[in-house]
């Protein structure tokens, strides 16, 4: 494989990653979706008000490291699914799993299901540039999981978890049980803070 060659089979999937996270953003203003923070706060990243309104309408909040887990999942899934293709590719699978979520995660449906099963009880939704942010953490926790490999990586998702436990009771699993399966008690840990 010559230079041009090789360059090609990076540029592609990165600029693919990018189309499909612009697709995302148009799909998500279709659907009424907000750009930035209704309050007209504009800091960048959100960390006192994690549990309110605040919560998923900037660009980065606590919740931006459940995306950064998100990518690792998506690094050893694609590795499992899809072994045969380059790491770019297997990237742009990732991105494309995430813009997914990212739309499906703000339709009405999902909305009431966290407002319902979990601590965010003033959720109506994540901001468009919100939803960017969270295909950037993806992406980087994609790009962290390469550079750790399989077994560093289960590591730091685990340490990642612990902290978030800790700092706001709640993670990336956490969140998918009260989705899926909700526990009073858990809901109840949680909003006691």
């Amino acid at each position: 494989m010559n230079e041009r060659q090789d360059s090609r089979s990076v540029i592609f999937p990165l600029a693919a990653s990018v189309l499909v996270t612009a697709v995302m953003t148009f799909v998500l203003s279709t659907q009424g979706r907000i750009w930035w923070c209704k309050s007209g706060d504009w800091a960048i990243y959100i960390h006192q008000a994690w549990n309110s309104s605040h919560t998923s309408q900037h660009l980065f909040d606590p919740y931006t490291f459940t995306h950064v887990l998100h990518g690792v999942l998506f690094f050893w899934l694609t590795g499992l699914l899809f072994a045969k293709l380059s790491m770019e590719w297997r990237f742009f699978i990732g991105i494309v799993a995430e813009a997914a979520w990212e739309v499906f995660e703000n339709s009405s449906y999902i909305i009431e299901k966290y407002r319902e099963n979990t601590a965010s009880l003033d959720y109506f939704g994540d901001s468009i540039v919100n939803s960017v942010g969270d295909v950037i953490a993806c992406a980087f926790g994609f790009w962290v999981a390469t550079k750790l490999g399989m077994w560093k990586s289960l590591v730091f998702f685990i340490f990642v978890e612990l902290v978030l436990l800790l700092w706001i009771r709640d993670g990336l699993l956490l969140n998918i049980l009260m989705l899926i399966y909700p526990l009073d008690w858990i809901k109840s840990w949680q909003t006691a803070i």
